[in-house]
């Protein structure tokens, strides 16, 4: 996609979704990358191309082209950082360096940052919620720091009061989002001690998903009646708020996949699951494997139709088409009849005719 393209589609992203952007795992006032809720999947595949590519290293050889904004963040964390050595960084703008590190991949120096600005705020600032939050996804990035970081959500989730200047549904949302990060920490925990691979087995915080493929046959496009009773309205919205604060994770966007899939979404699930099994080498997985080559048959199947439809005969009768008094043959039949009466009747006149001059 053309660089200058991809700037204005992520400029318009960002205009229309300023309010209710779902990139608030990770609190940076002013960033300038946005999903909007109920965002398509290509616009939520834009992003998280450019999320990726934030981590990548300033040195690196080669730039991707999706690192469109990468520049705006690396100006921004140098401009924080001259105030931060000089003395003069306050601790919203500490805060916000130590978010602009997380974006670029960097949680070391996210969590000195972020430490430094914990000894600083007062106990009833209005900015706790957001470093206790950035604390978590900070030491979240090391296994053998989750405990650490389970106890920063918790106390994250304590400060987190609703706002004035915001809406009750909006920040329910946002403290929801904030409960399922708590829960997928405490699962990554337990996976950890129980030394379970996360990469084969898919995350259960919005469901049970395979207890749901073991009673019930995998089908594009849907899930059992009870599975999808049991799911959030908003689940979509929270799993892809959710990756936006791990782009990398390739279980969570596995997990965006299953619930395109079950949401209505089947061809862009078979996308998701097709780039975790060809480009990020999870063919190993058999039950993602399964998946993906389900989906793509089943993308597929519309048009094998389509092309058996345009091979068919013209003449072909539909079976359920019940012929008439005036369709098919008895249409013939009826013309012939009647032309034979016609017939019958003017060679009657003309034998009338035939009698009345021999009489003469």
């Amino acid at each position: 996609m053309n660089h200058n393209l991809r700037l204005l589609i992520i400029a318009t992203l960002v205009t229309f979704s300023w309010n209710t952007s779902l990139l608030a795992g990770i609190y940076l006032q002013g960033e300038p990358l946005a999903i909007p809720k109920n965002a398509s999947f290509a616009q939520v595949r834009l992003i998280l191309s450019e999320l990726r590519a934030l981590g990548i290293p300033e040195d690196a050889t080669q730039q991707p082209t999706e690192a469109s904004l990468r520049p705006i963040y690396i100006q921004l964390s140098k401009e924080l950082e001259t105030k931060l050595n000089a003395g003069t960084a306050t601790p919203e703008e500490k805060i916000r360096l130590g978010a602009c590190f997380l974006r670029l991949s960097q949680p070391t120096k996210a969590i000195a940052c972020l430490e430094s600005v914990r000894k600083e705020l007062d106990p009833n600032s209005a900015l706790l919620h957001q470093l206790y939050f950035n604390l978590a996804v900070a030491y979240s990035s090391d296994d053998l720091l989750l405990e650490r970081a389970i106890d920063y959500q918790k106390q994250g989730l304590q400060y987190f009061q609703k706002p004035s200047d915001s809406t009750f549904t909006n920040w329910q949302f946002n403290r929801r989002s904030e409960l399922f990060f708590l829960k997928f920490l405490q699962e990554k925990q337990l996976k950890r001690d129980r030394r379970i691979t996360s990469q084969n087995s898919i995350t259960s915080i919005f469901g049970d998903f395979e207890s749901e493929w073991k009673k019930n046959k995998f089908t594009p496009g849907t899930a059992s009646s009870s599975f999808l009773d049991s799911l959030y309205p908003d689940v979509l919205d929270f799993a892809i708020k959710l990756l936006s604060c791990f782009p990398q994770d390739n279980n969570l966007f596995w997990l965006y996949g299953e619930i395109l899939n079950v949401t209505g979404d089947p061809n862009s699930a078979a996308k998701v699951l097709d780039e975790l099994v060809n480009a990020r080498q999870m063919s190993s997985n058999p039950i993602l494997f399964e998946h993906s080559r389900i989906l793509r048959r089943q993308a597929s199947e519309p048009k094998e139709q389509i092309k058996e439809e345009e091979i068919k005969p013209e003449n072909d009768t539909p079976s359920l088409v019940k012929p008439t008094l005036f369709s098919g043959d008895l249409k013939y039949l009826l013309v012939g009849f009647i032309s034979g009466i016609v017939v019958g009747y003017i060679g009657l006149l003309q034998l009338k005719q035939w009698f009345a001059y021999k009489k003469k």
